[in-house]
């Protein structure tokens, strides 16, 4: 008959049983806390998407529909006031004589969901460089723009409230043109300008940030996907080919200096491909 093992080698392989079912809990649950935490960064990172969407389609609508316009009326009248100070003789009687219509029409500071952008970008995603830059550069832009409307329907205000005004005060206002006295109030022209300035930046950052977010959670899905069956479908490609062909989105080159900040690293596994095939060509071409 065989022996029964002895009590010291039964508790042995109890301990060891119970390490190793311990050990494996320990790692499920590890990998369980991993999946849900990479799967609610993705989450994360589609709420942001759409906030970016949403932000930049709503100053590519403000730019088409009442700054764009606005600022070409402005530009126009200005033109028309050079060619006609080039056509008058006498200057003492050009701005007295001048007729033009000023554009008086007040806009209304646009809100966007900034809070809840912030609360994703920051809080709930582990997203760095430049998107961070661009999200911070966006939230300020707003606030900005919305400061430039304030400032430019207070002016419009002042100016109403003067009303009537001679025909010369109210050019050298709105065209910000030099006084009898010399003085020069450029306040009105500076309005406009800012205000499509910062319409511009909105549009810039908001689409910076979608490209930087979509590339970011590719990245963050090549890395766990092998690992787990992520319940959460890639995300699409942007496709801003409509707002660039109407201009909505302005170009790149006016944000040099600001994209030039942002230098790409090359990983170790791009710089080893760059060496290889570096090596690869200078052996063929020994031979």
């Amino acid at each position: 008959m065989r022996s029964a093992p002895s009590p010291l080698i039964t508790g042995v392989v109890g301990l060891a049983t119970g390490a190793v079912g311990a050990l494996f809990g320990a790692w499920i649950a590890g990998r369980n806390r991993t999946k849900q935490a990479v799967v609610a960064e993705l989450n994360s990172i589609s709420t942001a998407l759409f906030l970016c969407f949403s932000i930049s389609n709503r100053y590519m609508a403000l730019k088409r529909q009442h700054v764009r316009p606005m600022r070409n009326r402005y530009a126009q009248t200005c033109s028309e006031h050079e060619e006609f100070q080039k056509n008058t003789a006498r200057p003492d009687v050009k701005l007295a004589s001048y007729k033009f219509g000023a554009d008086l029409q007040t806009l209304f500071p646009t809100s966007a969901p900034t809070h809840l952008l912030e609360r994703h970008i920051f809080e709930k995603t582990s997203v760095r460089g430049r998107a961070v830059a661009a999200a911070v550069s966006l939230i300020q832009a707003i606030d900005d723009l919305n400061h430039a409307i304030k400032y430019r329907n207070e002016q419009i205000d002042e100016i109403r409230a003067a009303s009537p005004l001679p025909r010369r005060r109210l050019a050298e206002i709105y065209l910000g043109l030099p006084s009898s006295e010399g003085d020069v109030d450029e306040r009105f022209s500076a309005g406009v300008l800012a205000i499509s300035l910062h319409t511009d930046d909105c549009i810039f950052f908001s689409h910076i940030l979608a490209d930087d977010l979509l590339l970011y959670s590719r990245k963050l899905r090549k890395r766990y996907a092998w690992r787990y069956r992520l319940p959460i479908r890639p995300f699409g490609k942007v496709d801003w080919t409509i707002a660039e062909t109407e201009g909505l989105i302005p170009p790149a080159s006016e944000y040099d200096g600001w994209l030039k900040g942002f230098k790409n690293i090359p990983s170790r596994w791009e710089r080893f491909k760059v060496w290889g095939r570096s090596h690869l060509w200078k052996s063929s071409a020994a031979r």
